[in-house]
């Protein structure tokens, strides 16, 4: 009975410890088995310090929008792919290390597995033995071993147990850790993500700052480069500046001259004799054509006079829509014989601009003409810091700057003055009122038109048409740039457009940067100059000369008329006293002819005899005549005085109209002097 209890002892155990490393071999499937204490300090401790150093650069990291290199210092591609890399390397080392704990614990539960199957034949067999009737001391003693080898196994299974369960939990532990370093891991991967996107997005901020500050650095320079320009210009000298001043006191002195005394004495003589004409317009009407005129001729005449390169010079202003090519046609023209010379600033967009004059000369001079007519001297360093662009940044420049002239020494300017001038289209409306004025100072106008743009801007033609009044050569620019058809094509458009427009075009030029200059040079060559504006002060003189040889003369007839009225009135006054003479004689004898005869008889009577009484009957009758005759001679004397006091006073009128001449001939002479 004993035995039989002992047996199913041994079986419940063997079944037990059978059913309990199966357990065992379950959960070490469900949970990679790892050393809980060594293993979990050698994973977590790298992870943790990994984790913790990264923490920190990330801390340290932290982008600055104003220090841009700590950020790429601190938050780089570099970095984060080791962190990605030790990561990697730290979950193969756990994955590693449980597989091999693993492994030790599956080769130590089957070797406890083999000896309890050895054991378990063994009392398979003794069982058997048993059975059967053999039981001895022997088998009794092993039955007592393997009793206490069960209670060995099973508390060593016991104790697997125990740190297997504490394993488990430390695994459970562990792995809270892993996940927890897997989230930190994510939060700081999330983190330098965000990090990398920052720096992207500050990588472009500072591409658009550096774009920035670059074009902030481009104004500035050109700021310093115009605040450098205005304290050239205003630190510039005169030029004889006694010369110049003497020259415009000359100029200013001769416009009062013209202006007051020379209209003021034409509008007398205009409105007082009819028959005075100008361009066969006579009277007031005469005037206002001839004061019209002779005040536009002076403006050129002047505006010639105080710009001493245009003076005896043929002129030739260089017109155009901006990026025309106008300036590079003078630039080439400039350069032809001198690549260094410097060359007048081009831009390809509309701005502000100043007139220049190009002329020949001995020397290369730069200068510039205040607004208040001041001719002042610029070095050659200053004129290269001129461009458009700085000129754009200069607000009011044409406070500083009327225009700007340049000599220099070139064959192709000899006898030539250049103009270049701002255009039509220029952004301020007083460079284009500035256009007009110089350009009506030229012989001729010089349009440059870009054959790309196909025609004609009409607001340009519409401005001249009402202001110009020098005729046009067109200049089709950059031809090589269109096919000979287009070109031509181009040709008809700006002749019809002229034409729509009514105005005449003396020829048409086409040109490019691949023509010969003598395309451009030879039609300029043939401009003829108008010395018109030069005569400016002959032609005063020669009115002033012709108004008085008129009003002479005048003077002549209105004395010789003047004289014959006085003759006239002397005759009549002779005869009015010769006849009143004869009727007093004729009255003396008409009383005589009545004698007073007294009667001795008769009352005493006048009495005559029949031939006394016809004598005074004759007499009477003269008498009546003559008082007839004189009353006749009285109304003529009447008339005669009238006549001769009205060419007195025609006479005193025109001496005083000859005497204004005279006395204005002679402000002439005075105010012209120093022109002749």
């Amino acid at each position: 009975m004993d035995l039989k209890i002992l047996i199913w002892l041994i079986v419940g155990l063997i079944v037990g410890v059978i059913g309990t490393w199966l357990a065992m071999r379950k959960n070490a499937n469900k949970y990679p088995p790892i050393d809980a204490n060594n293993d979990i300090e050698d994973i977590a401790s790298p992870l943790s310090e990994s984790c913790d150093k990264e923490e920190k650069n990330l801390a340290n990291s932290q982008i600055n929008n104003n220090t841009v290199e700590n950020a790429e210092k601190n938050l780089n591609e570099k970095e984060l792919r080791e962190l990605k890399e030790k990561c990697s390397e730290l979950e193969k080392e756990i994955v590693d290390k449980v597989t091999k704990k693993e492994a030790e614990l599956r080769k130590e539960f089957e070797k406890i597995l083999e000896e309890v199957k050895s054991e378990n034949v063994s009392l398979s067999k003794a069982l058997k033995l048993a059975e059967e009737g053999h039981i001895d001391e022997n088998l009794k003693i092993r039955l007592q071993e393997s009793e206490d080898s069960i209670k060995k196994l099973s508390k060593k299974i016991e104790s697997l147990s125990n740190e297997l369960e504490e394993a488990e939990e430390e695994q459970e532990e562990l792995e809270k850790k892993l996940k927890n370093e897997k989230q930190h891991h994510q939060k700081t991967t999330e983190e330098l993500e965000k990090s990398d996107r920052d720096k992207k997005r500050l990588a472009e901020d500072i591409k658009r700052i550096e774009l920035e500050l670059s074009h902030n650095l481009e104004q500035l320079n050109k700021k310093n480069k115009s605040l450098d320009f205005v304290k050239e210009i205003l630190s510039a000298k005169e030029s004889n500046a006694s010369d110049v001043k003497s020259l415009y006191r000359a100029i200013d002195f001769f416009e009062a001259f013209l202006r007051g005394q020379f209209m003021d004495c034409n509008a007398y003589l205009y409105n007082t004799y009819d028959g005075l004409s100008f361009n066969d317009i006579c009277g007031r009407p005469g005037f206002v054509e001839k004061k019209k005129v002779f005040l536009q001729m002076f403006d050129e005449w002047a505006s010639v006079k105080r710009k001493s390169w245009l003076d005896q010079k043929t002129t030739i202003a260089f017109v155009g829509e901006f990026s025309a090519g106008k300036t590079s046609i003078v630039n080439r023209i400039l350069s032809q014989d001198n690549p260094n010379i410097p060359l007048l600033p081009v831009s390809t967009k509309a701005t502000t601009a100043i007139p220049t004059y190009i002329a020949g000369g001995v020397l290369e001079t730069y200068n510039f003409v205040t607004p208040d007519d001041k001719f002042k001297n610029i070095d050659e360093k200053v004129f290269k810091m001129v461009s458009k662009e700085v000129l754009d940044e200069i607000k009011g420049v044409s406070s500083l700057i009327k225009y700007f002239v340049m000599t220099y020494k070139n064959p192709n300017l000899n006898g030539l003055s250049i103009l270049d001038t701002p255009g039509f289209n220029s952004n301020d409306e007083e460079d284009k009122k500035r256009t007009i004025e110089v350009i009506n100072e030229c012989d001729i106008l010089f349009w440059v038109v870009d054959v790309n743009n196909g025609t004609v801007n009409r607001s340009s033609i519409s401005r001249i048409k009402e202001d110009l009044r020098k005729p046009i050569v067109l200049v089709i620019n950059k031809v090589d740039t269109k096919p000979k058809s287009e070109v031509d094509g181009v040709e008809q458009l700006i002749k019809k457009t002229f034409a729509e427009e009514g105005v005449n075009i003396e020829r048409i030029i086409k040109f490019s940067s691949k023509s010969p200059l003598s395309d451009i040079m030879n039609p300029i060559k043939a401009v003829k100059h108008d010395s018109s504006r030069d005569s400016f002060i002959d032609i005063v003189g020669n009115d002033l000369t012709q108004l008085s040889s008129i009003l002479d003369n005048g003077v002549k007839e209105a004395n010789k008329e003047h004289q014959k009225m006085k003759k006239v009135s002397s005759k009549l006054d002779k005869d009015f006293y010769s006849i009143l003479q004869n009727l007093a004689n004729d009255c003396a004898d008409a009383s005589n002819i009545p004698q007073w005869v007294e009667h001795f008889f008769s009352s005493d009577r006048y009495e005559m005899s029949g031939e006394e009484g016809g004598r005074l009957k004759d007499l009477l009758e003269d008498s009546v005549t003559k008082c007839q005759y004189l009353s006749d001679i009285y109304n003529k004397e009447t008339d005669a005085i009238a006549n001769v006091q009205q060419a007195y006073s025609d006479l005193i009128d025109l001496k005083m109209s000859w005497q204004k001449i005279d006395d204005c001939l002679k402000e002439f002479k005075k105010v012209s002097k120093p022109f002749l």
